[in-house]
């Protein structure tokens, strides 16, 4: 997989990568990231991304990656210690 470019975008993270003949776009936000895979032609796929890249086109992206955030915090915090339960070292 060769990274062939990086799209600009204020809130993610947008990079372009070639892998086989195919592009891989993806996007990160924080810790998490959607990867998007096309087997169309690459240049078009690119054009298509370039005329999309505005700070409103990538909002539903950026909504799911806020979700996964929020997702993986829930495990962040860690379970609550039952007082019943002896602590395992």
């Amino acid at each position: 997989m060769r990274v062939i470019g990086q799209l600009e975008h204020p809130r993610i993270k947008i990079t372009l990568f070639d892998q086989n003949d195919k592009l891989s776009v993806k996007f990160e936000k924080g810790q998490s990231e959607i990867i998007l895979k096309f087997k169309e032609d690459k240049s078009e796929v690119m054009d298509a991304l370039h005329q999309e890249n505005d700070y409103t086109q990538f909002s539903m992206i950026e909504k799911q990656l806020d979700g996964l955030l929020m997702f993986r915090q829930k495990f962040e915090t860690g379970p609550t210690m039952d007082p019943e339960l002896p602590e395992i070292i």
